[in-house]
């Protein structure tokens, strides 16, 4: 999808839903200097640091994982509002 666009072409941030939360996308979309605001699969596990796309994708999980231990919630509803709250911040 990135590989659309002009690679001189500014990107803020890329949306889209859970099939596409994969290293290679998060990685490719910092690549491009660009925010991900990605929901975390529904069995997602944090994933180690080494590359630039972990960070935001991490910092979800967390959060998702704070406030479902404070909520009681399954954790879909919370996952949609934090990365609803991060689109706002980007």
């Amino acid at each position: 999808m990135l590989n659309q666009l002009p690679t001189d072409e500014d990107i803020g941030s890329v949306t889209g839903d859970g099939a596409y939360d994969a290293r290679k996308g998060h990685d490719a979309i910092a690549d491009r200097g660009a925010e991900a605001i990605i929901p975390p699969r529904k069995n997602a596990k944090p994933w180690k640091p080494t590359t630039a796309g972990v960070g935001a994708r991490n910092e979800i999980l967390r959060a998702v994982k704070y406030l479902v231990l404070r909520s009681g919630d399954d954790g879909a509803n919370i996952t949609v509002e934090v990365v609803s709250r991060q689109r706002c911040i980007v």
